[in-house]
């Protein structure tokens, strides 16, 4: 394989660099800021957070309003940061005016970028999208599902010591991609990356086509959520509407609004007769804003790696200095087709370093590497490790795309802490 993808992938060759400064994070953001592409048929486009505030009260679970017409610097002053309150309006009564938003080519509004400085020379820059409304889906036979005031949905550029290595598609609170940076749509002469944005829900993918991202039967017929993305809309290169803000932060004045913990819409209907199936009726909460310390403090949400040449998988892995154990256990996770579950673990003797290798068999015939964990362990003796609850995902990657395999190479930048 060759040496540059190996290199972009694990960026292991590089020498680790001090913690960049503020003026470091700010031009990482704006080096790497994406073009958002969305589709031609969109009709609810981003705005300010000032206009957003201007045409919503803050309401409590009662829809009783706590204030009318919140600005950047008041909706923090509620008691719990506005924890259980929702920012509410008129939906039917808006959907045609103020809640399509602020076409961004005519009036461009700000990406708040939280750039997240980690071990390794790591800095992971996520990039949020805030449009006003988010629209459902037409789903048969239920109807429609989905539809929130108040969107916020992120794309991240990892960087190790100033270099993009990967970028991480999200859609919808639970479904991520991480691609690696040589395999990321790009322009600005394959400088900086693109992000497809999805027809009225806004989920960012890597690429134009059909995005299912939820599959059931009901009654059975078979009920699926699909994004829709394509070139032919709207192409909006964000690098001057960039706010650098630096993670984990601390906010005030006109950023102060970020630390609101309510919801970002109205309270979500609960009553249609599919809830228990998919908890999604024609309303749904509005999410959380974009300051997520518990998202962003971690690793993304894929560990990249590489096909193993052997029958052997590799793990380097680095630990916390709070790790004192003598063995570290590592704990790969395989599946079938058929979605069974097997693992392989192997033990090795913690550095003082704190960075170890190990070298778990590969699965066996007919599974793939799905994931791993790892374990403080007393002997080298795998039954006295203790796993991590923690797990993470991994995915294979050759030269050309990703790959299925029972053996791989991985080296995880992200410490772990058991």
């Amino acid at each position: 394989m060759p040496y540059l993808f190996l290199s972009l992938l694990f960026a292991a060759a590089l020498p680790v660099r001090s913690a960049p400064s503020a003026t470091d994070c700010a031009a990482l953001a704006k080096k790497y800021a994406p073009q958002w592409r969305f589709h031609s048929s969109e009709t609810y486009f981003p705005s300010s957070i000032e206009f957003f505030l201007s045409n919503v009260d803050l309401v409590d679970a009662s829809n009783n309003t706590v204030q009318a017409d919140p600005t950047v610097q008041t909706l923090n002053d509620p008691a719990d940061q506005g924890l259980g309150l929702y920012l509410a309006t008129d939906i039917d009564a808006n959907k045609a005016g103020w809640l399509q938003g602020q076409n961004p080519m005519t009036t461009p509004s700000s990406v708040y970028t939280f750039a997240a400085p980690k071990d390794n020379g790591v800095v992971d820059l996520y990039y949020w999208l805030f449009t006003p409304f988010n629209a459902g889906k037409d789903v048969s036979p239920v109807g429609r599902v989905g539809d929130h005031v108040g969107d916020w949905e992120r794309m991240t550029v990892r960087t190790v010591n100033g270099v993009a290595t990967q970028v991480e598609y999200h859609a919808h609170s639970d479904t991520a991609s991480v691609v690696p940076w040589n395999l990321a749509p790009k322009f600005d002469s394959g400088k900086r990356p693109v992000g497809y944005i999805a027809a009225g829900s806004h989920g960012i993918w890597q690429d134009a086509g059909t995005h299912t991202y939820f599959s059931a039967v009901l009654a059975g017929q078979t009920i699926e959520l699909n994004d829709l993305t394509d070139d032919g809309g709207v192409q909006w290169d964000t690098k001057n509407s960039v706010v650098t803000l630096s993670f984990p932060g601390t906010f005030s004045g006109n950023l102060d609004w970020l630390n609101y913990a309510g919801d970002w819409g109205n309270q979500g209907e609960t009553d249609c007769y599919w809830y228990s199936i998919y908890p999604e009726c024609e309303v749904v909460t509005g999410p959380p804003g974009p300051y997520r310390p518990n998202e962003m403090s971690g690793p993304l949400s894929q560990v990249l790696g590489t096909p193993a040449s052997s029958n052997t998988s590799s793990f380097t892995i680095y630990l916390s200095s709070s790790v004192t154990s003598a063995f570290i256990g590592v704990q790969q996770n395989c599946q079938t087709e058929a979605g069974e579950i097997s693992t392989t673990t192997v033990t090795a003797a913690t550095t003082s370093s704190k960075k170890v290798t190990v070298t778990p068999a590969a699965c066996a015939a007919g599974s793939n590497v799905v994931s791993y964990t790892t374990g403080s362990c007393t002997s080298s003796v795998v039954g006295t490790c203790v796993f991590s609850s923690s797990v993470r995902d991994l995915k294979a990657y050759s030269a050309s795309g990703s790959v299925d395999t029972a053996a791989i190479v991985v080296e995880d930048l992200d410490k772990w802490t058991v």
